[in-house]
């Protein structure tokens, strides 16, 4: 599942988004969570995803975070602007490796 943007805060009025805040969640998470974020977003911002870190980390729930330094919002997608194909390849290696640590059989 990709779920980007709004992980700590509801988005701003001015954003036409039904996407909610997913913090409040984070109590009930029933698998290990894998964050591949990029430091210039805003949505979420480096602070948004530390919060996040932070709650995980209360309620004792597996996660793995890495932020990516030259890379804003959406710093996977090929076909926008915002593609880092270094931080995607290293992204790709993230996931694989993650999928192989908590979905091998």
């Amino acid at each position: 599942v990709c779920y980007g943007a709004f992980i700590v805060t509801d988005p701003p009025p001015e954003v036409p988004s039904s996407t909610k805040s997913i913090i409040h969640l984070t109590p009930n998470a029933s698998c290990p969570v894998l964050g591949l974020f990029g430091a210039e977003d805003k949505y979420p911002s480096v602070d948004q995803v530390a919060q996040l870190d932070a709650e995980l980390t209360k309620h004792s729930k597996e996660h793995e975070f890495h932020i990516y330094e030259d890379a804003g919002h959406a710093f996977f997608a090929v076909d926008r602007p915002s593609y880092r194909p270094e931080a995607a390849k290293d992204g790709w290696e993230k996931i694989w490796a993650f999928f192989g640590k908590y979905l091998a059989s």
